[in-house]
């Protein structure tokens, strides 16, 4: 197994049968899929992926373009493909977990047995929100507070936001400028998202299977935007 800083595995497995691979939301880590582990079988490897600028990686610069973003990651993930695997991400990170399948399939490397797309708009969907990610930071904050996404604690705390800043406001660069072109990745996909999340309607839940083969399900879970964190 690739010991990368790019995947953090909370249990590792020897010789797994598959592995779970769970990318993150803008400004989220590693951390939010770390509990999971305890909810697999023995013989899944859950790898929680952490891009750079958060976490373990707080003093490496961050990616604000999504194509130099999964590039890079490409090149560290394909030396683990002689292992089946699935994808799981949630937000920005279901966007990301789709490029690095798309590049996959161009590459001719093995695909995800199942992708799983929570709490996202499709790929080829451009954001309907205005872009805040350039905005001055006391409205990128107010903005910021608005989403639920990071706790009011870390909000209030100016050092620490002071830190994260240039993460959230590249990560949010790259979920706003992104859009995909309708590229059918050959495998299954299953969309989750929250009852009462503001952002993402079920239109947008449904459209992830214009670009995978087979559209297992849509499921909608009780909760807002980040159920993923009060479902855990």
């Amino acid at each position: 197994m690739n010991n990368s800083k790019w995947f953090v595995k909370p249990r590792p497995v020897q010789n797994p049968k598959l592995r779970l691979f769970c990318f993150p939301y803008a400004g989220g880590n590693a951390a939010t899929f770390i509990p999971w582990k305890n909810y697999l079988p023995s013989w899944v490897e859950l790898v929680a992926v952490q891009p750079p600028g958060r976490s373990n990686r707080m003093f490496e610069a961050p990616y604000h373009d999504m194509d130099a973003l999964v590039a890079d990651l490409l090149s560290h993930f394909r030396q683990l493909v002689d292992t089946p695997f699935i994808f799981f991400g949630h937000s920005l990170g279901s966007r990301v977990a789709y490029e690095l399948a798309k590049r996959c399939q161009m590459a001719g490397l093995p695909l995800p047995q199942h992708f799983i797309a929570s709490g996202s708009r499709a790929p080829f969907a451009s954001s309907r929100e205005k872009p805040i990610y350039n905005l001055p930071n006391e409205g990128f904050l107010e903005e910021l507070k608005s989403l639920n996404g990071t706790p009011k604690e870390v909000l209030d705390n100016k050092e620490l936001m002071s830190m994260l800043l240039p993460l959230l406001r590249a990560d949010f660069q790259i979920s706003d400028d992104y859009c995909s072109t309708k590229e059918v990745i050959d495998t299954k996909v299953t969309v989750l998202g929250g009852d009462v999340d503001a952002e993402i309607t079920e239109s947008d839940l449904a459209s992830w299977g214009e670009v995978f083969s087979h559209l297992e399900s849509v499921n909608v879970i009780s909760g807002g935007h980040f159920f993923i964190e009060s479902n855990s």
